[in-house]
């Protein structure tokens, strides 16, 4: 069968449209076979053109086939449709999107980065240990979360840190992890530093970034982390607001710095040049005169060292004289003889000059009191302790003989003329006895008080 001249070219020209078809599609990335298709969002695609290649790690493994601008007020964005025309080219979860440049004036294309293993040296401590498949736990909003898997842990010596770990580690030991971040949409610090925690029974690596600011939950619902463009227009507003602040600085300087201000300054400066001369010159004679005067202090350090000395043995002697019996005896004789000059004295009361022997008495008896107050509180030296028996022995005789007055006086009768006058006679006695008692006790009872000050 013979075919026309027109059939013949309509098959031709047919064949060749399915042959162009075909390599445009093949260009395009369209494959007749079923390609893995992916769509992310930006909020800004820099001129990312469709057509343009997608890249992992620097090799095209596919083409952009639909850009699609969605507008909504502010929360406007820009849909990418793509295609993977590598079928053993699997995008890991968490992997990183950007539109990268080749070279200064180069195409665009859509480059994929997965996750990157990153490496911390934290403090090994025994209470907090860390294994291999440990979760990886930051603080995001204001409660942690699970954001990474631990790879690999080794323990490691301190000196084997590297220098810019070393201030956040205290132990003999530390362990250098490997891990990697599998939260899409978490862009790390550049700086962290972490710990080894246990939550529950789970062991787990906590990070913390090194200045503690605060990092938000990503907001978004796609499996990857899309990193948005810069574009050099937004390049050039921040360099622009930068040499703006630096002039306003530069100016602000300048307003301070007057010449007034810089003349005040190297005046503050001489002076201060000046005065540190003469502390040089003054710190020079303090040496000296401490140098001069070194025995003198050892000398002084010396007699306090013995002051501290007779005051130990004054405490000692007086915590032995509490105890001795004579004294208390002696004490307690005192006190039955006052207590028979009170019982006495009450049978006198209409006496005239029976109001100032009763105060007498009284004072007396405070005296005696305070005395025996010092005593307790003072040396247990034997000589001191004999005079202060005798002195206390003659106020009690000197007390007994006022006691057998005022008793004499309860037998006279007072009708009797004779035993009236001798009455007058030995209430004026008694008057004078107490009194001189009582000069005795004050002048006794000082002494014990200066004694008393002086130690």
């Amino acid at each position: 069968m013979k075919f026309s001249s027109s059939f013949k070219v309509g098959l031709l020209t047919l064949a060749a449209l399915v042959l162009l078809v075909g390599t445009v599609l093949k260009v395009k990335g369209r494959a007749f076979s079923s390609a893995k298709r992916v769509e992310i969002q930006f909020k800004d695609v820099n001129g990312l053109r469709p057509g343009a290649g997608v890249q992992i790690m620097g090799l095209k493994v596919g083409q952009v086939e639909e850009i699609t601008p969605v507008v909504e007020g502010e929360n406007s964005f820009v849909k990418v449709k793509f295609v993977i025309t590598d079928p053993s080219v699997q995008i890991p979860r968490a992997s990183s999107f950007s539109i990268q440049q080749s070279g200064l004036i180069g195409e665009l294309f859509l480059e994929i980065t997965p996750p990157k293993t990153r490496t911390i040296y934290i403090p090994m401590e025994s209470r907090h240990l860390l294994y291999k498949n440990d979760f990886v736990q930051m603080k995001l909003s204001d409660k942690y979360y699970d954001v990474g898997v631990v790879k690999s842990v080794d323990v490691i010596s301190k000196n084997s840190v590297p220098f810019s770990y070393k201030n956040n580690i205290k132990t003999a030991y530390a362990y250098k992890v490997d891990y990697f971040i599998n939260l899409p949409g978490l862009i790390m610090p550049e700086f962290i530093k972490g710990s080894a925690v246990t939550v529950g029974n789970e062991h787990k690596l906590r990070l913390v970034p090194l200045d503690e600011m605060p990092i938000s939950y990503p907001a978004q619902d796609s499996e990857y982390t899309i990193i948005e463009p810069m574009r050099l227009s937004d390049f050039m507003d921040w360099q622009y607001k930068a040499a703006e602040t630096l002039t306003e600085t530069n100016r602000k300087v300048n307003e301070i710095l007057t010449d007034e201000t810089i003349a005040d300054l190297k005046k503050t400066i001489a002076s201060v040049e000046s005065l540190t001369a003469r502390s040089n010159e003054t710190l020079g004679k303090v040496d000296n005169l401490l140098d001069s005067s070194k025995s003198d202090i050892e000398q002084l350090l010396a007699m306090t060292q013995q002051a501290t000395e007779d005051f130990s043995k004054l405490s000692h002697n007086v915590n032995n004289i509490i105890g001795d019996k004579h004294f208390k005896t002696t004490m307690l004789s005192t006190a039955d003889s006052i207590d028979k000059l009170a019982r006495n004295l009450n049978k006198v009361m209409d006496s005239a000059d029976a109001e100032e022997t009763g105060k007498n008495l009284k004072i007396i008896s405070e005296n005696l009191a305070q005395i025996s107050q010092s005593v307790n509180s003072m040396t247990k030296d034997d000589r001191l302790k004999n005079q202060i028996e005798t002195a206390i022995t003659n106020v009690n005789c000197a007390m007994s003989e006022v006691a057998t007055a005022l008793d004499t006086v309860n037998k006279v009768n007072p009708s009797n003329p004779n035993q009236a006058s001798d009455l007058q006679q030995i209430v004026s006695d008694t008057v004078v006895t107490t009194s001189n008692l009582r000069k005795f006790s004050d002048k006794l009872n000082k002494r014990f008080l200066l004694f008393r000050l002086l130690f």
